[in-house]
């Protein structure tokens, strides 16, 4: 046997245990989900179907009142992401930059070398 088939036959066989244990602890880790799950009861359905509401019948004459009420949930969507969003805060120094970096970009002018052109 030569030296490259011994050394293709040995990694071959490494591959082979990699993809081998790889597999294994895949099988592992699907039993233990298997295991550690709890299972669903249907103490869950009552509990989703009391959130469910139903609309209530209107009238053709009553369109002001549906219109306020679509009004009113759309104000109430719009106000909870309003105040949920991130708003920044100017800053207490707004047009002034930080101390740090004015210095490295000092530093960085002053400097003699020449990054990325060879003398």
């Amino acid at each position: 046997m030569s030296t490259i088939s011994q050394g293709l036959l040995i990694t071959a066989a490494g591959m082979g245990l990699v993809f081998l244990m790889i597999l294994a602890l895949w099988g592992i880790m699907a039993l233990l989900v298997k295991l550690t799950n709890k299972r669903e009861t249907e103490e869950e359905e009552p509990f989703a179907e009391a959130y469910l509401v139903e609309p209530e019948e209107t009238t053709v004459g009553d369109t002001n009142g549906a219109l306020a009420a679509s009004i009113a949930v759309a104000y109430a969507l719009e106000s909870e992401m309003s105040t949920s969003s991130f708003t920044p805060r100017p800053s207490a120094s707004a047009g002034t930059e930080n101390a740090w970096w004015t210095a490295g970009r000092t530093q960085q002018l002053y400097s003699n070398t020449i990054r990325g052109r060879k003398r």
